[in-house]
C-alpha cells in the first residue's frame, strides 16, 4: 500500500508539472512568465543587487530574533481563536472514490495529505531562502527553513482538527486533546500576563523609538521567555546558521516538529469529519471550475443554516448584494473583518496607560486602512470577478447591466469600507486617551463623521476599476485559477499597477471638489474636514456610476463564447 501512495504521489506531482509547462505554450501566460522572470532578475539577481548583500543586515544582526516567538505566537493565537485553513485535508473527487473506500487506515490518509502537502512546502521554502537569504542560501538555509514551515502547517493542522473535532463531539473532543488545549492555555495566559504586568514599564515609555526596546526586554524575562520557548525553539536554526549552536537547535527544532506529528496523527478521530467536509468543499470548488462558476466559497451544511433576513419585494439587485454579503457569513470571512478590529481595540485597551503605545496602535490602525486599498480586492473578491465566468446564467437575470455591476460591486466595497471605518474608529478611540495627540478630538470626530462617505466611495471607485478589468479583460484576468505558477506574478504586478494609476486618476476630481469645500467651510468656520470628506466620497461615487453605468453596456455585449 506504501508503495501504491508513493506512486500515485510522485505520478500526481510530475502531471501537475507539465501542465504548468505546456500552459506556458498560451502567449499569455508566456509573456506573464517573461515579467515575472524579469521582475525577479531586476530585484533580485542583477549584479548590483548581488553586491549589495550584506550578510551583517540579517535578521540575527538587528536582533529581530528576539521578536520571532512573540510574533509566532500571535499567529498561532489567531488560529486558536478564530480557527485555521482546512484546504491541506481536502481529497480531489477521484482520491475520495479511491482511497477512502480502499483498505486503508485514517492515519495512513493523513501521513499520505501530509506528504503531499510537502511539494507546497519545499516550494515556498526555495523561494524563501533565494528570495530573503539571496546570496546566503545553503543547505542549513533550506532544512531550517523546511522545518519552520513544516512546524507551522502541522500546527495549523492540528489545530483545524481541533476545531473540527470539537463542533462534531463537543466535551469528548476537548477531553481528547487536553493536552495541547492546556499546553497552549497556559502559554497564552504566560504572555498576555506578563505583557500586562509589565504596563507600568510600557507607561514610562515617552520616545516611540524606545518601545521596540522595552517590548524586547519584556519578553526576554521569564516567565514570558519560558512562555515563548517552543515558538523561539522553531525558528532558532533559522537564525543560527553558521553558529556552534546551530546543530543543537536544528535538533530541537526538528523534536518539536516530532511532537506535533504525533499531535495530528492522534487526531485521525476527526480526521474523517474534517476530511469530508473539505473535501466537499474542494469538490465543489472544482466543479465550480468546471462550470465556469468559481468563486464562491463552498459552505457547511450547518453554516447554511445562517441566513441574513431578506424582504420578498425590492429591489432585485439587491438580491446580488443580499447572496454575496451572506457567502461572507456562511464561509466565516465575516470573523476576520470583525476580529481584526477587535484585535486592534484590544491593544489600545491594553496600552492606554503608555500614550507612546497607544500611538504605536493608532498608526498601526490607519496604515491597516491604507494597505486595505491596496490589498483588499485582492482578497475580497465576491463580486464580478467570481461570477464573470458564470455569464450565462448571469445574462439570464432581468436586470439591467448597470445594475448587475453596481450590484457586484457593492459587494465586496461594502465590507472592506466597514473594515476601514472600524479600524479607524478603533484608532480615534485609541487617541482619547492620548491628552496631547497630534489631531485635536474636534477634527477626529470630523474625519471618523466623514469616514463610511470617504471610504465607501473611494472603494466602489476602486473595486470597480477590478471588476471592469476582469469584465473587458476577460482573457487576461481569470478569476478562478488555482494555484498559479510563477508566470502568474507578472500578471499580477501589471494588474496592480494599472489599478493604481487609474485610481490615481479617478482620485484627481473628488480630491479637487473635496479641496474646494474644505476650503469654503473653513472660511465660514463650519466643520471643514467632515464637509471635504463628505464632498470627496460622494465624488467618488459619482464617478463610479458613470463607470458602473458603461460597464453594464459591455456586459450586456459580452457573450459567453468572449470568455477564454
Amino acid at each position: 500500500m506504501i508503495g501504491a501512495l508513493a506512486y500515485l504521489i510522485v505520478t500526481s506531482t510530475r502531471n501537475s508539472i507539465l501542465s504548468r509547462i505546456r500552459r506556458v505554450r498560451d502567449p499569455r501566460y508566456a509573456i506573464a512568465l517573461l515579467l515575472g522572470l524579469g521582475y525577479f532578475w531586476l530585484v533580485f539577481f542583477r549584479p548590483s543587487a548581488v553586491g549589495g548583500r550584506d550578510a551583517s543586515t540579517s535578521a540575527t544582526a538587528i536582533g529581530f530574533g528576539a521578536f520571532i516567538g512573540l510574533t509566532m505566537f500571535l499567529t498561532a493565537a489567531y488560529a486558536w481563536i478564530f480557527g485555521a485553513d482546512r484546504s491541506a485535508l481536502a481529497f480531489s473527487q477521484a482520491e475520495v472514490a479511491m482511497l477512502f473506500t480502499g483498505p486503508i487506515s485514517r492515519r495512513a490518509l493523513i501521513v499520505y495529505k501530509l506528504v503531499r502537502a510537502q511539494g507546497a512546502v519545499l516550494t515556498t521554502t526555495v523561494l524563501w531562502v533565494f528570495v530573503f537569504r539571496r546570496g546566503d542560501a545553503g543547505l542549513t538555509a533550506l532544512v531550517s527553513l523546511w522545518v519552520l514551515l513544516t512546524t507551522i502547517a502541522l500546527h495549523r493542522l492540528g489545530v483545524a482538527l481541533m476545531h473540527v473535532s470539537r463542533r462534531e463531539h463537543g466535551l469528548a473532543a476537548v477531553r481528547r486533546n487536553w493536552i495541547a488545549a492546556t499546553v497552549f492555555a497556559l502559554i497564552a495566559a504566560t504572555v498576555v500576563g506578563g505583557l500586562y504586568a509589565a504596563r507600568a514599564q510600557f507607561a514610562q515609555v515617552s520616545d516611540i523609538e524606545r518601545l521596540p526596546a522595552v517590548l524586547g526586554e519584556v519578553i526576554a524575562r521569564p516567565p514570558v521567555s519560558w512562555a515563548l520557548l517552543p515558538f523561539r525553539i522553531t525558528a532558532a536554526p533559522s537564525f543560527l546558521r553558521g553558529s556552534a549552536e546551530w546543530p543543537r537547535a536544528f535538533l530541537l527544532a526538528v523534536a518539536l516538529m516530532l511532537a506535533h506529528v504525533w499531535w495530528v496523527l492522534r487526531s485521525d478521530t476527526a480526521f474523517e469529519e474534517a476530511a469530508a467536509e473539505a473535501s466537499a468543499t474542494h469538490a465543489r470548488r472544482r466543479e465550480a471550475v468546471r462550470t465556469r462558476s468559481l468563486g464562491r466559497g463552498a459552505t457547511t451544511i450547518k453554516g447554511t443554516r445562517r441566513t441574513i433576513p431578506l424582504a420578498p419585494v425590492g429591489m432585485p439587485a439587491v438580491a446580488i448584494v443580499w447572496k454575496n454579503l451572506l457567502w461572507l457569513l456562511r464561509t466565516g470571512q465575516l470573523r476576520g473583518l470583525i476580529g481584526l478590529p477587535l484585535i486592534f481595540a484590544g491593544a489600545a485597551f491594553f496600552s492606554r496607560r503608555s500614550e507612546t503605545a497607544v500611538e504605536v496602535v493608532a498608526v498601526m490602525c490607519v496604515v491597516t486602512a491604507a494597505l486595505a486599498i491596496l490589498f483588499g480586492p485582492m482578497t475580497m473578491r465576491n463580486d464580478l470577478r467570481a461570477e464573470l465566468l458564470n455569464l450565462p446564467m448571469l445574462k439570464t437575470l432581468p436586470l439591467r447591466g448597470r445594475d448587475i455591476m453596481a450590484a457586484e460591486v457593492l459587494s465586496s466595497a461594502s465590507p472592506t469600507a466597514a473594515l476601514q471605518v472600524l479600524i479607524l474608529g478603533v484608532a480615534v478611540a485609541a487617541l482619547s486617551f492620548v491628552p496631547d495627540a497630534p489631531i485635536p478630538g474636534a477634527i477626529r470626530v470630523q474625519l471618523l463623521f466623514a469616514a463610511p462617505v470617504l471610504l465607501l466611495g473611494l472603494n466602489v471607485a476602486n473595486f470597480s476599476i477590478h471588476n471592469g478589468l476582469a469584465l473587458l479583460f476577460p482573457a487576461w484576468v481569470r478569476p478562478g485559477d488555482v494555484n498559479p505558477g510563477v508566470e502568474m506574478m507578472g500578471q499580477m504586478m501589471l494588474t496592480l499597477i494599472v489599478t493604481m494609476l487609474m485610481l490615481l486618476a479617478m482620485s484627481i476630481l473628488p480630491s479637487l471638489v473635496g479641496g474646494v469645500v474644505f476650503a469654503v467651510l473653513q472660511l465660514q468656520q463650519l466643520p471643514a474636514y467632515a464637509g471635504g470628506g463628505i464632498a470627496a466620497g460622494v465624488t467618488f461615487l459619482a464617478e463610479s456610476y458613470l463607470v458602473l453605468t458603461m460597464l453594464g453596456g459591455s456586459l450586456e455585449r459580452l457573450e459567453p463564447m468572449h470568455m477564454g
